[in-house]
C-alpha cells in the first residue's frame, strides 16, 4: 500500500491521487486498506514516513560503501542525486510538499515528519564527517545545505540546459564546502539506530 501510494503520487500527482487507484495498484481489497489506514491522509503520511526511512537507509549504505575516505563527499553527492533525488519516489515527496502549501493539516504533518527526519540524519552525518578546526559550521549544516540545493535542482531539472550544468554545480558545491567539510578517518561501521526508528509516524 505504501509503495503504491508513492508510485501513484509520482505518476498521477497529488490532485489525481485516489484511494481506488492506490488499492488497485497495490492489489488489495478496500477493506484491507481501511483496516490499516482509516483515511487517505493517514495513508499518505505513512507513505511519506516510509520514504524518509528509505532515504536514510540509502544514505547509510552509500556512505559505508565508499571505502576511499577522501572521495566520500564527492561520491555521496553524486550518489544522492542518482539514487535518491532524481527518482520517481522523490518526485512523489515533491507532490506532497507542493500540495501542503494549500493544505494546513498536511503542512503541519510534513513539518513534524521533516523535523523527525532531521533528527535521524544529523547524527549520521556527524558520524561520517567532521568540519575543519577553523570552520564555525557543523558537518550536518553543510550537508543539509547541499540537500536543499539538490531539492531545488529536482524541481528545475527539466528546465535546465543539460547535464553539464548539474556537473558544474556539483563541482562548485564540493569546492565551496572543502574548506569546511572532511570525512572522518577510519569509519567502517554504521551509526547507532536512530531513536524512534520503530515508532509509527502517527505517534509523533
Amino acid at each position: 500500500m505504501l509503495d503504491a501510494t508513492l508510485e501513484s503520487l509520482a505518476v498521477d500527482g497529488y490532485a489525481g491521487l485516489s484511494l481506488n487507484s492506490i488499492v488497485k495498484l497495490a492489489g488489495v481489497s478496500r477493506g484491507a486498506q481501511t483496516h490499516h489506514f482509516p483515511s487517505k491522509q493517514a495513508l499518505i503520511l505513512e507513505a511519506a514516513d516510509s520514504l524518509m526511512r528509505r532515504a536514510y537507509r540509502t544514505f547509510g549504505k552509500l556512505l559505508l560503501s565508499m571505502t576511499h575516505e577522501e572521495d566520500r563527499h564527492a561520491a555521496l553527492l553524486e550518489a544522492m542525486w542518482k539514487g535518491l533525488f532524481d527518482t520517481p519516489l522523490f518526485r512523489a515527496y515533491l507532490e506532497l510538499a507542493v500540495a501542503s502549501q494549500r493544505d494546513p493539516e498536511l503542512a503541519d504533518a510534513l513539518r513534524k515528519l521533516l523535523r523527525r527526519a532531521r533528527d535521524w540524519f544529523e547524527p549520521a552525518v556527524d558520524h561520517y564527517f567532521e568540519t575543519d578546526a577553523k570552520s564555525s559550521l557543523q558537518a550536518s549544516a553543510v550537508i543539509l545545505q547541499q540537500i536543499l540545493l539538490l531539492m531545488s535542482l529536482v524541481v528545475h531539472a527539466h528546465l535546465l540546459p543539460g547535464a553539464g550544468l548539474l556537473k558544474e554545480q556539483f563541482r562548485t558545491w564540493l569546492e565551496l564546502s572543502a574548506a569546511h567539510l572532511r570525512p572522518r578517518k577510519g569509519v567502517r561501521t554504521a551509526p547507532p539506530r536512530p531513536l524512534g526508528w520503530d515508532e509509527p509516524v502517527s505517534s509523533k
